[in-house]
């Protein structure tokens, strides 16, 4: 009887420490259709992705990128992603190129720093961390789609994430020169001056700003550098517009601090651009006025204690 009591009581003991399974499919958080990033990864070609030897180079610029993925999701032994392990958007994939550490070409001297950028669909987006050797890009495409890695250097240079191809290549013919616009697009006084009233955290103070919307004026359906504008919309450059103020520690945003206004319409913020200004407007295009109010980046910490006075500036086209 004790016997059989103590068979029982190890049954039950063992019941007890019994733990569920946890083998069932983890719900990981998903990342923006969007999204774009840059991350550490100091070891070699990780799993599930193919060794590669794909050169990138321009004048000014050299990667050499030693593995490609293209996943479902990403985890810790693919890429320490920001907050964790991630799944892709509904739809869509990650496409990830590594630049391993033994990667002995160059990158842009933080001195001369060039834009480098992403294209996915047309959408640009300025990469947020330099792509230096010992890191990978990872970029969110629709499924069996593909994102253009472009830096901008003497000229764009273009590299297919998913294959590679377009290294160092030539701009297509299609790319040469602006295509044909619906006419140019002039302005009387494209300078502007203001006077305004700064506050900083540990500096405030009065600040003079200063603009040239320069003379020259782009309109067309494709430019070099940016590519074919959307349906019904043709690009506007202005190439020679410049910001700046009388305190080389103050920077303000030349992209925030001018908007386009059409005819009976809202108002459009100036895209991404290398240099410049660049809108997508409708065609066609008949004019408008630009709003200068100046703008610290969105990243400063200095804010306006008094805002220098805007100023309109009409534009028509011959």
């Amino acid at each position: 009887m004790l016997r059989a009591c103590l068979v029982l009581l190890v049954v039950v003991l063992a019941g007890c420490g019994a733990r569920p399974s946890t083998t069932g499919p983890v719900d990981l958080p998903a990342k923006p259709a969007d999204f774009v990033d840059v991350f550490t990864w100091s070891q070699g070609v990780p799993a599930g992705a193919q060794p590669i030897s794909w050169s990138f180079k321009g004048p000014h610029f050299g990667y050499q990128f030693g593995a490609q993925a293209v996943r479902p999701d990403m985890d810790e032994t693919s890429g320490g992603l920001e907050g964790g392990p991630a799944r892709a958007a509904a739809g869509h994939e990650f496409l990830v190129l590594y630049r391993l550490q033994g990667d002995d070409t160059y990158a842009p001297p933080p001195e001369t720093p060039l834009t480098v950028e992403v294209v996915v669909s047309g959408a640009r987006k300025r990469l947020p961390k330099p792509l230096d050797r010992g890191t990978a890009l990872i970029v969110s495409v629709p499924l069996g789609g593909d994102a253009t890695l472009e830096v901008t250097d003497d000229r764009p240079y273009q590299l297919s994430v998913r294959n590679g191809l377009g290294a160092g290549s030539a701009p297509s013919s299609s790319d040469a020169a602006p295509k044909a616009g619906a006419g140019q697009v002039k302005w009387g006084d494209g300078k502007y001056t203001g006077q305004g009233a700064y506050q900083g955290v540990r500096t405030s103070g009065p600040l003079a700003v200063t603009l040239d919307l320069g003379t020259r004026s782009e309109l067309a359906d494709s430019l070099p550098g940016v590519g074919a504008a959307a349906t019904k919309q043709v690009w506007l450059r202005l190439p020679d517009a410049k910001i700046s103020t009388d305190d080389a520690e103050l920077k303000v945003d030349l992209a925030r601090s001018v908007s386009l206004s059409l005819p009976g319409g809202p108002k459009i913020s100036p895209r991404q651009s290398a240099s410049g200004l660049l809108f997508s407007v409708p065609e066609p295009f008949t004019g408008g006025t630009l709003t200068i109010a100046p703008e610290f980046p969105a990243t400063s910490t200095a804010k306006w204690s008094q805002k220098p006075e805007p100023k309109q500036i009409p534009l028509t086209v011959a």
